[in-house]
């Protein structure tokens, strides 16, 4: 298989796919462009620290001590020590993809100009990524005002202090992977480390890799309506398509709505549901005729978070930022990620929705495969839907906000978005909604097969022979839904989100 191509580091913004492709492997370069930025945002700090002048974390403390001097004899000393102070996080580590998609995600904020670091430290991350150095960073720690203890396991593996994943409990010693792949520790020059520290690129980097996650789900979510409508129709005379019409999806105008309707529309061209001849109720429960304006609140739950994400990726987050136009450090506040925190908030509320009308309409097929079960000719196992259920109900509770957990931490560190929290309940959110969907095919195909009927849509055909096959196969319901969860993804979207860029 050909190896991924270098994602360049420019002028341009990276996007999220940029992002996941780093995570999953993808070597990074830094464009001169982006070099010439990294030396101009530097020359800034030189000359801050040549005049004086007082700028937070770079001659004054930290925190509460913020106007507290530091002795330029002491600036060395004090970045090691900023960094160790900062590694405070605790909990399950991050994922290799996840660790990397943080370390990327830092480096691209260097090459915005907002850091001031150098060069020579911008490269030592691209070089641990290239080389396959993972920094061990462990989830909880970060309340969303920068991501300060996942980003300082990222610098402590630069200077070599750190830990990096190796398959151990607490990770491998950072010096001896560094050696190990020829590079050597940096020692951090003035500044550096509340630079390395000030972004909230775990909320940014393992953000982008759920976004991609809830962009399929969409397609996922609008694939295992349309098996049920296939379902639903060879059980009885339910199954109408008119909340699917361009008609309806228009009457309202919601960009949403248009595209999964179009979406669903698309999966069951070909399909039973067109037959004029064919018996239809007036209209099916609102599970079902509601799927698209479901669906559409989605979609445009997950397109705010791209927004977001796009935003974040372009920004100059850190404080103080460095500007190099008016050649100053300014202090400020875009660390506050409450933007894109809101934005997780409202993925887990529409993750929420989608599933709970997923787990009606997998109730619904059910109660139709009653005298199925009760004859002994179904293969899905009838508590399948108590898991769809219970799911549901998790999502509920994980659709409860998150950010406004925000407590005092210090006199001046008053507030907090919950940002990196957020996120983790939305990615337990996607996993769950995942299942909840997997459920709701499965069940749709075994009615289908308890009725004799072969759905002839565009998508719903070939899936249904997938999931046929699938629960052929005889597995445990844990193995039958991961695996009905990976065909419904691998399905490939009959519309796509749009997309600004």
């Amino acid at each position: 298989m050909a190896a991924a191509a270098p994602i360049r580091l420019g002028a341009a913004a990276p996007r999220p796919e940029d992002i996941a492709a780093v995570a999953d492997g993808a070597v990074v370069e830094l464009t001169p462009e982006a070099r010439e930025t990294l030396a101009a945002s530097r020359a800034v700090v030189e000359h801050a620290i040549a005049s004086g002048e007082p700028v937070y974390g770079l001659n004054r403390r930290l925190g509460a001590g913020r106007d507290d001097a530091v002795d330029p004899e002491e600036f060395a000393a004090f970045q090691r020590r900023t960094i160790a102070n900062h590694r405070g996080g605790v909990g399950d580590p991050l994922s290799e993809p996840e660790a990397r998609a943080v370390v990327v995600a830092r480096l691209a904020g260097f090459t915005r100009g907002g850091a001031g670091v150098r060069p020579v430290l911008a490269q030592a991350y691209a070089d641990i990524l290239n080389a396959g150095v993972v920094p061990f960073i462990p989830s909880r720690g970060s309340v969303g005002a920068a991501d300060l203890t996942a980003l300082a396991e990222v610098v402590a593996v630069v200077t070599g202090d750190g830990a990096v994943i190796d398959g151990s409990v607490s990770g491998g010693p950072a010096r001896e992977a560094l050696a190990a792949a020829g590079l050597e520790p940096l020692d951090p020059a003035p500044h550096e480390a509340l630079a390395a520290l000030s972004s909230n690129a775990y909320s940014i980097g393992v953000g982008s890799l759920a976004l991609l996650d809830a962009e399929a789900l969409t397609a996922v979510a609008d694939h295992a309506v349309a098996l049920s409508l296939e379902a639903a129709a060879a059980a009885g005379p339910a199954g109408n398509p008119s909340p699917y019409t361009a008609i309806v999806a228009e009457a309202r105008g919601g960009r949403g709505q248009i595209d999964s309707a179009a979406a669903i529309r698309a999966a069951l061209d070909g399909s039973v549901l067109h037959d004029p001849a064919r018996p239809v109720t007036v209209q099916d429960p609102l599970a079902f005729r509601s799927a698209p304006q479901l669906h559409g609140a989605l979609r445009e739950a997950v397109e705010r978070v791209r927004t977001e994400l796009e935003l974040e990726l372009a920004a100059r987050s850190e404080n103080p930022v460095v500007d190099i136009a008016s050649g100053r450090l300014v202090s400020g506040g875009n660390f506050q990620a409450l933007p894109l925190a809101l934005a997780f908030e409202g993925l887990r509320l529409a993750i929420a929705h989608v599933a709970a009308a997923s787990e009606r309409r997998t109730a619904a097929h059910s109660v139709a495969l009653a005298p199925a079960r009760a004859d002994g000719r179904t293969r899905v196992p009838g508590l399948l839907l108590y898991s769809a259920a219970s799911a549901a109900a998790e999502l509920k509770q994980l659709a409860v906000p998150a950010t406004l957990g925000s407590t005092t931490l210090s006199g001046v560190e008053d507030h907090s978005s919950f940002a990196p929290l957020a996120l983790r309940l939305a990615q337990r959110s996607l996993a769950l909604a995942a299942e909840v969907f997997a459920a709701e095919a499965l069940h749709a195909v075994e009615l289908l097969h308890a009725n004799g009927a072969l759905p002839a849509g565009s998508v719903t055909g070939p899936l249904a022979m997938r999931l046929e096959e699938v629960i052929e196969a005889g597995a445990p319901a844990r193995t039958l839904v991961e695996q009905a969860a990976a065909e419904l993804r691998a399905q490939p979207a009959a519309t796509s989100l749009r997309n600004p860029r």
